[in-house]
């Protein structure tokens, strides 16, 4: 294929754009990965840079493709890169989010299309075309929507990135719709939709995604640096005793409620979320004091951060944390790994790299029980928790408990 551009005398051909976009997409996607490797080695860099990486397989295997059109498993390859590569994208900003990353749906969806083309190889270069142009476009839609939701809503370059993937999944969407009705052979479809100009399309896609994922992982970092916990916020984190008196208030104007048939929605009912640190004797024995404290920060700085503005927050008497939530059970265990992701996503030390582990556990108040009797509760589900290795969730009802 030739195509000249802007009139002028040069003649770019689809192996050598192809090659260009490469280069682009392989120079941008070893800085990113490399960063993530040296800098920011937490889950959702994991994810964008596993993204890249696919790039550069897409583009390496439309590349083979171009120069040796016999070469179809390759369509194949690269088809399934692309589409997998947009899921990463999605599951990435799923993780930022303190969500289940989902990275399982994102390699079935590659796997899937992949799989389509190679069935398909009788239609040449466009072997299961309808089902990769609708797959790429269900992931980059998918990207967008996360990056307009949760945490990422809040940040400027998140809604950059969600604007550059809704541009994306609407080019491929039309890319589909004309494909579907049209054919890949079209004037239409040739002129505007071609691999030619969806190669432009990922070099500018590439260039700027990149910068907005690049901003937002040392944004994420910032946001989630510990901070010390006698600040003296509105929601600071209380002593015990106060905790324990706060506590009892609130569980019993929630009894009243009850009684009084007034809890028309399960968002009223209170459960308790302790966060207890795995091994903290053992962790200032090996590294001190000034260690220990700053894993502990860490923690609260986790527990305030990921907790809703109307929980109750205060110590334990040991170095732990309690939460007292009512927003439901559920919302309560994704609060819970929400805490989990934080503290995977951010180690203790950056020049070590290492992380701490914690035991949450959640439990629901039973009728007519005191914050006394809930808490001994709690404790012994840490101690179970404890028990078994540490770093879950566990509690009561034992069908939310989580490895």
């Amino acid at each position: 294929m030739i195509r000249t551009f802007m009139g002028g005398p040069v003649s770019l051909d689809l192996p050598t754009l192809l090659l260009t976009g490469g280069l682009v997409v392989t120079l941008c996607g070893t800085i990113f990965v490399l960063s993530t490797v040296l800098q920011h080695n937490d889950v959702p860099s994991r994810l964008w840079s596993a993204a890249f990486i696919l790039g550069i397989t897409t583009m390496t295997s439309f590349a083979v493709w171009a120069v040796v059109p016999e070469a179809t498993i390759s369509v194949g390859i690269g088809n399934g890169a692309l589409a997998m590569s947009m899921g990463f994208i999605w599951s990435g900003s799923r993780a930022f989010n303190g969500r289940n990353p989902m990275t399982v749906a994102s390699i079935a969806g590659g796997v899937i299309i992949a799989v389509a083309a190679w069935v398909d190889v009788a239609s040449g270069s466009w072997a299961g075309g309808l089902v990769f142009l609708l797959g790429v476009t269900i992931f980059a839609l998918l990207a967008a929507v996360e990056s307009f939701s949760g945490r990422m809503r809040r940040s400027l370059n998140a809604r950059m990135l969600g604007v550059i993937m809704a541009l994306v999944g609407g080019f491929f969407a039309a890319r589909s719709v004309v494909f579907a009705t049209a054919g890949p052979d079209s004037v239409a479809f040739r002129t505007y939709l071609d691999s030619d100009v969806t190669t432009f399309v990922t070099i500018l896609f590439v260039i700027t995604a990149s910068t907005s994922m690049g901003a937002l992982r040392t944004e994420n970092t910032g946001q989630r640096a510990p901070r010390p916990l006698d600040t003296g916020e509105r929601d600071e984190f209380v002593s015990p005793e106060k905790f324990a008196r706060a506590a009892d208030d609130r569980l019993e104007r929630l009894e009243r409620l009850e009684r009084l048939e007034r809890r028309g929605r399960s968002g009223e009912s209170g459960v308790l979320v302790r966060v207890e640190i795995d091994n903290l004797s053992e962790m200032n024995t090996a590294f001190g004091h000034d260690f220990r404290d700053a894993a502990v920060r860490l923690v609260g700085s986790a527990v305030r951060g990921e907790s809703p503005v109307s929980a109750v927050l205060g110590r334990t008497a040991s170095s732990g944390f309690d939460a007292l939530l009512f927003d439901g059970l559920d919302r309560a265990l994704e609060c819970a790994q929400r805490i989990r992701s934080s503290l995977v996503d951010t180690p203790i030390d950056a020049s070590q790299g290492l992380r701490v582990s914690v035991t949450i556990a959640l439990a629901v108040p039973e009728p007519g029980e005191r914050f006394a009797e809930l808490a001994q509760r709690v404790s012994r589900f840490i101690a179970d928790g404890h028990a078994t290795g540490g770093n879950v969730i566990v509690g009561h009802p034992e069908e939310f408990s989580r490895a």
